[in-house]
């Protein structure tokens, strides 16, 4: 009966153990469950607590770190250095407008302004660098004596008085009387041929006056222009003005923002981030992979599954090996116990049986005895 007993507590033991590690939460509740279950569905307990995004980010890293990779930094700034180029281009058109309208004039070539020269902005900045085959100009100049004058530059002139100087040129007369060429102020008679040179009466007019008059001015705002223009390509950087002397950017902008120009400023950063990306790319290598390593060995640790192989090994040895132990003993005894009665009535058979036989001997042993002694 003691071993009943046990067979019995150890087979509902096994059975309750069985319904139990199916799902532990009507048992343990549901935050002890969570583990518990992980221990029991071969589960890592970083997964169950929904830890593992959190950690075990190397996968993602890795595939950032790949598309980041097959980005071509250089490639990616010239986006934005083609567009400076392209307004390079423009500044450089910021004066064209002014210096096209001073070789309208300059370049006329009409009576009574027989001007024939060509400017670029080289030489529009020192016009008597200008290659002019001849030594003077090829009309007369007005208040020079009826001469013309040298394109030689007069010791320091600037180039707005060196172009108020060579296109200064003689009136042309506009009656015979009262016109002509003062070569003597004092000359009495002042008398010349329609159309013909003058600088002096009251017929002489001055139609090259508002020419020179406009080479001036155009002279003067095309400075302006063109003094900002290279001052804004030297702060660009996209190439740095000749007469700049690579001293780009300009001392405003030094002082205002960089020692470098917008172009140069680019061009470090682009370096920059060249030099981070390439960190970055190499960076599972280096502190971050010895993270993951780290990470690598506590998802590790958290896989608890050798719990349930442990669980199901002691489990077998009780429910399968100790309870059929238990089993086998109880029906063998079960099995002795049910031999034992049987032997038992049996043996009573055989005990009244043979207590018969001897009754019925010891009566015909007296029969015997009795006819015996009668015969005698």
């Amino acid at each position: 009966s003691v071993l009943l007993a046990v067979s019995f507590f150890l087979h509902d033991a096994c059975e309750m153990s069985d319904i139990i590690t199916g799902d532990f939460e009507p048992f343990v509740g549901d935050k002890v469950a969570t583990a518990a279950n992980a221990c029991f569905n071969d589960t890592n307990l970083a997964e169950a607590f929904n830890m593992t995004e959190k950690v075990n980010f190397q996968q993602k890293l890795d595939e950032g770190l790949k598309q980041l990779d097959k980005i071509n930094v250089s490639q990616s700034f010239q986006i934005v250095l083609g567009p400076l180029s392209d307004i390079h281009s423009v500044l450089g058109a910021v004066s064209d407008s002014a210096l096209s309208a001073i070789n309208q004039v300059t370049s006329s070539n009409e009576f009574p302004c027989p001007f024939a020269d060509i400017y670029t902005k080289e030489t529009i900045i020192k016009p008597w660098e200008l290659n002019i085959p001849t030594d003077v100009t090829p009309y007369v100049i007005r208040d020079n004596f009826g001469n013309p004058i040298s394109y030689s530059r007069m010791a320091s002139e600037t180039a707005e008085s060196y172009l108020g100087r060579i296109y200064n040129k003689a009136g042309v007369c506009s009656a015979e009387s009262s016109c002509c060429i003062a070569y003597d102020p004092l000359e009495p008679s002042c008398e010349s041929e329609v159309y013909d040179d003058c600088d002096l009466g009251d017929n002489c007019v001055y139609p090259c006056e508002n020419l020179k008059l406009g080479i001036v001015e155009g002279y003067k705002t095309f400075a302006i222009l063109y003094d900002r223009e290279r001052r804004m390509n030297a702060d660009l950087g996209v190439m740095c003005p000749a007469d700049f002397d690579d001293s780009c950017p300009t001392a405003e902008f030094k002082a205002a923002y960089a020692n470098t120009t917008l172009v140069g400023l680019i061009e470090n950063y682009k370096v920059k981030i060249i030099g981070t990306k390439d960190s970055l790319v190499s960076l599972a290598s280096t502190s971050v992979g010895g993270a993951m390593a780290e990470v690598e060995d506590f998802l590790c640790n958290m896989n608890v599954s050798f719990v349930e192989r442990r669980y199901h090994e002691v489990r077998d040895d009780i429910c399968i090996q100790l309870y059929g132990g238990v089993a086998q003993i109880n029906w063998a005894l079960w099995i002795l116990s049910i031999s034992l009665e049987v032997i038992s009535i049996l043996a009573h058979v055989l005990v009244v049986r043979l207590r018969g036989v001897s009754e019925k001997e010891a009566a015909l042993g007296m029969l015997d005895s009795d006819s015996t002694s009668s015969y005698y």
